[in-house]
């Protein structure tokens, strides 16, 4: 594309998510990322995922992942109890190396594509991924109108069959914030708390960058960054949570805005205000891999230096890392 073209191609985008709380933009298009990097970028994740299972003694041939064409069979989901791929799926250490079971805090969650294989330290620390991810810096700080703090991420592998994720924000309702906040949060904060701060930028954009083509993708209510109050009425205020706040989807009917679903494509973002109630879509048939990007507004150009609780990410202050934390999205 010439530099007009892309200069367009962006104002379109950044005006849908200042309208609908929500865009897509394909970053090789607009001259970010070539294909190369983000084949490098699959390639990565899917081998920080196929390490967790190899290091837990599971033979690398039974385990391989097509992420171009439809899943017949699925050797990670729904297996015996006293298979090995159950106990890798599911098997945890106590501080002092006893090893139990623990259902809840699987290596890949069904629900949301996430768990401890795709949380990993080395994911989160990995320096080819991070040196990528910091190629978004000016344009986040663009879309922010502010310096930014990239914060550490990790990535998301949904595999079929699996349902669509349950709806919710990672923003907390709160009574005082009903007409906007007063002050600006701290880059370190890990709650969100309106969709704007006082000076009217973004207070908090999500953003996934997909690294392969999937039927499964985002899905998400437009305009409802605009009604915070609304469904802050809707859910009588249940106030500051670290957690995911769950949305029913009765209240985005009632408020009379509608589901948008967009899905997964290589090389593009989907960038929200955190203001959208959202989820990632039913998974049928090609699994969907998406890469994580977090950047938050700063004071100046800066870069975390640990793993931050963003939303419903483990932290490095968790007893066993990347085993148990409640994962969703």
């Amino acid at each position: 594309m010439e530099l007009a073209e892309i200069k367009a191609y962006l104002k379109t985008s950044i005006t849908s998510l200042r309208d609908r709380g929500y865009m897509r933009l394909d970053l090789v298009k607009a001259g970010i990322f070539t294909v190369e990097e983000i084949q490098e970028m699959q390639e990565i994740c899917m081998s920080e995922y196929y390490k967790f299972f190899t290091d837990k003694g599971i033979d690398p041939t039974s385990i391989q992942i097509d992420l171009k064409n439809e899943m017949k069979t699925n050797p990670y989901f729904k297996q015996p109890k006293d298979s090995e791929m159950f106990k890798a799926m599911y098997g945890q250490k106590t501080n002092d190396g006893r090893e139990y079971i623990n259902t809840r805090a699987p290596a890949n969650a069904m629900n949301c594509g996430m768990g401890s294989a795709t949380s990993q330290k080395s994911t989160y620390y990995h320096p080819r991924l991070n040196e990528l991810r910091e190629k978004l810096r000016s344009f986040m700080t663009a879309l922010y109108q502010s310096p930014v703090k990239r914060h550490l991420t990790r990535f998301g592998l949904k595999l079929p069959p699996a349902k669509d994720m349950q709806l919710h924000t990672d923003m907390s309702y709160i009574a005082e914030n009903r007409d906007g906040v007063t002050e600006m949060r701290e880059s370190d904060d890990p709650v969100s708390y309106y969709p704007y701060n006082p000076d009217g930028n973004f207070h908090r954009l999500q953003f996934i960058l997909g690294l392969n083509n999937s039927d499964a993708g985002w899905y998400g209510y437009e305009g409802a960054h605009q009604k915070y109050a609304e469904i802050g009425d809707g859910l009588d205020w249940p106030g500051k949570t670290k957690t995911i706040q769950k949305i029913p989807i009765k209240l985005m009917k009632t408020l009379g805005l509608k589901r948008v679903d967009i899905p997964t494509r290589f090389g593009e973002a989907v960038i929200w205000n955190c203001g959208v109630p959202h989820g990632n879509s039913a998974c049928s048939k090609v699994p969907r891999l998406v890469l994580y990007v977090n950047y938050q507004p700063d004071t100046e150009q800066t870069t975390a230096g640990h793993i931050m609780g963003l939303g419903n990410q483990p932290t490095e202050t968790k007893s066993s890392f990347g085993l148990n934390f409640q994962h969703s999205k």
